[in-house]
């Protein structure tokens, strides 16, 4: 990487700051959040090693779409190591507010990953159990299945969700 390409990269990535404020705010990290300033100035790390590398090896994407998956790759990952460190080596303070919005990304990372592992059966009925909260009698009647049949996908969708925590 030359210099000239990192300055380029570094001022496009200030002009561009609506796609990083984009990918922060798409994983829920506002500005009340004590560490948004932090998890913005990885973001901008993130942008110019991305422009730099999509510069040098180019990329089936076109640069924007590669420079925000890029951006959240690196967020989710920064959201995990901190989740994994607070696990292992002690939680915050009990008056830190930020440990319930990190909570709260953590299992919507997990609810992510889970409903991409599902198959589209399951998937879906875990959609209307869960998500749209319809009873069982709705479920039975749009999915043209038995009560039994529901009950027993969904001890099947529990199991796993078990297993991911």
């Amino acid at each position: 990487m030359t210099n000239q390409l990192i300055n380029t990269a570094f001022n496009a990535a200030l002009a561009d700051k609506k796609l990083i404020f984009g990918v922060l705010k798409k994983l829920n990290i506002t500005r009340q959040n004590p560490d948004f300033d932090d998890y913005f100035q990885e973001c901008i790390l993130a942008y110019v090693d991305a422009y730099c590398r999509y510069a040098e090896n180019g990329a089936s994407l076109d640069r924007h779409t590669y420079l925000y998956i890029k951006l959240r790759q690196r967020v989710i990952d920064l959201l995990r190591k901190h989740d994994c460190y607070q696990r292992y080596f002690g939680h915050t303070a009990p008056d830190d507010r930020s440990s319930d919005t990190e909570h709260g990304l953590y299992q919507a990372l997990l609810l992510q990953q889970l409903l991409t592992e599902l198959p589209l059966t399951e998937n879906q009925l875990f959609r209307l159990l869960y998500l749209q909260d319809d009873s069982i009698t709705e479920i039975c009647q749009q999915l043209k299945i038995s009560r039994r049949t529901v009950y027993r996908r969904r001890t099947k969708l529990l199991a796993k969700l078990q297993q991911l925590l």
